[in-house]
């Protein structure tokens, strides 16, 4: 039985329903496209915004502790030192329960990945580099 399933979630597709089924099993999420693939929209929400204000965070560190606080691992990802940094800082703060709430209110069941025959065919096709077992 696994113990982690990567799976896109962010606030716009949560995976609520799958999380539930998952928790029977004591499978846990690790959020793929945590930040909604970078979405502007997602990331500039009014919600994010006002929390980010109230707690002196960015809008993505909202986001990345509403994850947190969701109970899936996130590992965002940037080239930007400064933003891996800030990544990172989300631990000094909490979001309270009716803020998870209104978070929770802009799910819009947005996907950002559509698999397509071909991006399967190659996810099949792939081979493990040996050179990395050494």
């Amino acid at each position: 039985m696994p113990a982690v399933i990567q799976v896109e979630a962010h606030p716009y597709y949560p995976q609520d329903e799958l999380k539930e089924t998952l928790k029977k099993n004591k499978i846990v999420v690790q959020a793929w496209y945590p930040l909604g693939h970078g979405d502007k929209e997602l990331i500039r929400e009014n919600v994010f915004t006002k929390l980010a204000e109230k707690y002196g965070k960015t809008n993505a560190q909202v986001i990345l502790r509403w994850h947190i606080q969701q109970g899936n691992i996130v590992i965002p990802g940037s080239k930007n030192a400064e933003h891996i940094k800030d990544n990172a800082n989300i631990f000094d703060f909490s979001l309270t329960d009716e803020e998870m709430k209104e978070i929770a209110s802009i799910n819009k069941n947005k996907r950002y990945y559509y698999p397509n025959p071909s991006i399967v065919q190659g996810y099949a096709k792939m081979e493990l580099d040996e050179s990395l077992d050494s």
